[in-house]
């Protein structure tokens, strides 16, 4: 019974973690849209919200690996998994 408590708990933080990620990705899109559309009707001959565009996309970027690539711990875990294996070996 406490491992599907466990697996559950695990189960909803990668939801919210999601899901953050997701709320994330909508604010960025629509502060861009919101940004553009400033950039365009005062002023057209020099696109500057492609600057904030950029640097927050690299958060995004950042975000989504972290979330759907690499898992949050996903590299630790292998690498916690590969020195026990190492210890096991020099005993």
């Amino acid at each position: 019974m406490a491992k599907d408590a466990e697996r559950l708990k695990k189960a909803k933080e990668t939801v919210q973690k999601k899901l953050g990620f997701l709320r994330h990705l909508i604010i960025f899109t629509i502060t861009m849209v919101v940004l553009a559309i400033i950039n365009n009707t005062t002023y057209a001959g020099y696109q500057w919200w492609l600057w904030p565009a950029l640097f927050w996309g690299i958060g995004i970027v950042s975000h989504f690996l972290s979330i759907y690539v690499f898992r949050g711990g996903g590299i630790e875990k292998k690498l916690i998994e590969r020195e026990l294996e190492r210890m096991k070996n020099e005993q």
